[in-house]
């Protein structure tokens, strides 16, 4: 039990994203970028077309992407550590209300260029995905858990990502990262969590009425906060 929860209970925040941002220092090879690039515009162009033309539908089903490609790792596939990537595209989406096939592919191959941690093996750098966001112009917070930044993400932000461990007690039930939409005075809607209905169908999780319960529940374990990005509007 010590070994397995010494790094979610040891080891800072702020430390684990530095290591994120050293394992993304080497970038996935060019040749195995274009390569993933050419594969995943022909398949993703095959998904359901809801996806790209529901301005509302967000990508829950990230254990279904195993025939998209993503980094040059030994399992070198989004359903494994596409995560960042799917929450970056669904808060894009929130926030622009448009999402294609294209700019999906697009998405992964930038992050392949500069983020993907080990390859892609250890998914995409946190900090990377909220760079990603600055570039395009947006106001971005982000908390390693402080209460009052946290406070000022919940205030403020349009759209959520939140990485967290999916057991504070236990490294090997792995990291998460999902956006988290606010869904007006209504409350808060997490997205990619593995929330299913009743026919198995991976859905949006419910709806939670503070930041601090949707976070909690993005995993069926003790949930541990890493990071919170608040994405706000345009500087």
């Amino acid at each position: 039990m010590f070994l397995t929860s010494f790094i979610p209970q040891r080891i800072s925040n702020k430390t684990v994203i530095r290591v994120y941002r050293i394992l993304a220092w080497v970038k996935v090879p060019r040749p195995a970028r274009e390569k993933n690039y050419e594969h995943n515009l022909q398949c993703l162009k095959k998904m359901n077309p809801k996806l790209w033309q529901d301005s509302s539908a967000c990508i829950e089903n990230q254990a279904q992407w195993n025939n998209i490609w993503f980094g040059a790792g030994k399992h070198h596939n989004m359903g494994y550590s596409g995560c960042e990537i799917i929450a970056a595209f669904n808060a894009q989406k929130a926030l622009k209300g448009i999402g294609t096939a294209e700019k999906m592919a697009e998405m992964i191959r930038h992050f392949e260029a500069g983020g993907a941690a080990l390859w892609g093996e250890f998914g995409t750098s946190p900090w990377a995905v909220a760079q990603y966001f600055k570039k395009q112009g947006y106001d971005v917070l982000l908390s390693y858990g402080e209460d009052d930044t946290i406070n000022e993400i919940e205030q403020k932000s349009k759209v959520m990502i939140a990485t967290v461990y999916n057991d504070r007690f236990d490294i090997t039930k792995e990291i998460h990262t999902v956006c988290i939409t606010r869904e007006q005075c209504r409350g808060f809607i997490v997205h990619n969590a593995y929330f299913k209905d009743r026919d198995g169908t991976y859905v949006a999780s419910p709806l939670y009425g503070t930041l601090r319960e949707a976070v909690a529940h993005i995993s069926n374990h003790q949930t541990k906060l890493i990071c919170l990005t608040g994405i706000l509007g345009k500087a």
